[in-house]
């Protein structure tokens, strides 16, 4: 059955990497939710419903997979499973790209200290392999690359666990904080306070963002503002608004069913100990002072504790499995943008979906200053034209390399 077109889908995976107008795969988290009512300094309790949460949800698996970076979230996850399952086998996989750090040789060490076996994963050119990463979700979005992972962990187990919604729930994304603090103003009402926000998301859209589409992509500022007034016109104070929309936004609308996506796609149960249902309503009803230091601009407090009680060596800085994008546009992207988004017969040009003019603009914006938003929309639109290939016009096949 060919997809109909969504222009609103497509307006909003070009500005703000997902679409809020989608069916949640778990529900959303009402402000009130976001109370402050409990405190947990030692991380006790904490651990104590991770724990729960482990037990319930894998007791019935004889081998468990892990999505293993060398940060505290999946190395965390890793010690609560031994220290729940200290007979099971555990595979710890990790991924690496060219042109980025490689957090391997610490992965492997946090994995030997928990008796898991280690398994390094070479990540490929997401450019070359963008139609497979597009079939899995059957949705422009090229962020599906991690597959690669669960494709690896069916071969062992059909659980896949990764560290998902931990930055969510126990504020993980201190690099953003600091920036919209600084950018806070008391007076400020909501509309300034999502302009703020989305500033400290500005790798997904640019500033001429309006003139990225074409005539069948009527695009408006304030249509995108209206998806977060629910999240910053409420009693919270700024930086519980901002953590009520990354879980509302970005994980639930973004990575939850990317993860589904992937689960899908290998028949495997991709899921984080920090999705528990139990979990989520604990963590969100937290006193901020037990998940964020404002002095320090340190997250994730609660899960430290745990990480020092189970001895876990973790990075503190974040990296994650996320691919070198300037690299890969050196040596394999530019040539492919260059064939599918330069040719002005194009389906994202015939059909009026993107502006052209637009589109040469940015190649020299990227080509001449190195200007990685630029990119970052570039590879989107490389992802909306192989999408169209794939299930509209149904020229190319998952199977194709470009």
């Amino acid at each position: 059955m060919v997809q109909k077109i969504n222009k609103t889908l497509i307006r909003n995976f070009l500005t703000i990497r997902y679409n809020p107008e989608d069916k949640p795969l778990i529900p959303s988290i009402n402000w009130k939710n976001i109370t402050s009512n409990n405190n947990d300094s030692a991380g006790l309790h904490t651990q104590k419903i991770l724990e729960t949460s482990i037990q319930k949800r894998f007791e019935q698996n004889n081998t468990i997979a892990i999505s293993l970076s060398a940060g505290i979230d999946s190395s965390v996850s890793l010690g609560l499973l031994r220290k729940c399952f200290p007979k099971k086998k555990i595979v710890a996989l990790t991924g690496v790209f060219e042109g980025r750090f490689d957090e391997s040789p610490v992965a492997k060490k946090i994995a030997s200290n928990f008796d898991a076996k280690f398994k390094t994963i070479k990540m490929d050119s997401i450019f070359t392999t963008m139609p497979k990463i597009i079939s899995i979700s059957k949705k422009p979005r090229w962020n599906t690359y991690q597959h690669l992972i669960a494709k690896e962990a069916k071969k062992y187990s059909d659980s896949l666990i990764t560290g998902d919604a931990a930055d969510e729930i126990f504020a993980g994304y201190v690099f953003r904080y600091g920036k919209f603090l600084n950018l806070h103003r008391p007076k400020n009402n909501w509309l300034i306070k999502t302009i703020n926000y989305l500033e400290c998301h500005n790798r997904d859209w640019v500033p001429d963002q309006e003139t990225i589409f074409g005539k069948k992509i009527p695009f408006k500022w304030n249509d995108i503002y209206n998806y977060f007034k629910p999240y910053f016109s409420n009693p919270l104070s700024p930086l519980q608004q901002v953590i009520l929309t990354d879980f509302n936004g970005k994980l639930i609308y973004d990575f939850i069913p990317t993860a589904k996506a992937i689960g899908s796609f290998y028949n495997c149960n991709v899921s984080s100990i920090f999705l528990d249902p139990t979990v989520i309503s604990f963590g969100n009803s937290l006193a901020m002072s037990d998940k964020y230091n404002i002095k320090q601009n340190r997250g994730k407090l609660v899960i430290r504790k745990i990480a020092k009680r189970l001895g876990v060596e973790h990075l503190d800085e974040k990296h994650g499995f996320s691919p070198g994008l300037y690299l890969d546009w050196k040596k394999k992207g530019k040539k492919i943008c260059e064939s599918y988004l330069l040719e002005s017969d194009s389906n994202i040009y015939s059909q009026k979906i993107i502006n052209h003019n637009w589109v040469i603009r940015s190649f020299e914006k990227v080509e001449n200053d190195g200007d990685i938003r630029y990119l970052n929309r570039l590879i989107s639109i490389l992802a909306l034209e192989i999408w169209y290939r794939l299930f509209i016009t149904k020229e190319i096949s998952s199977s194709k390399k470009l």
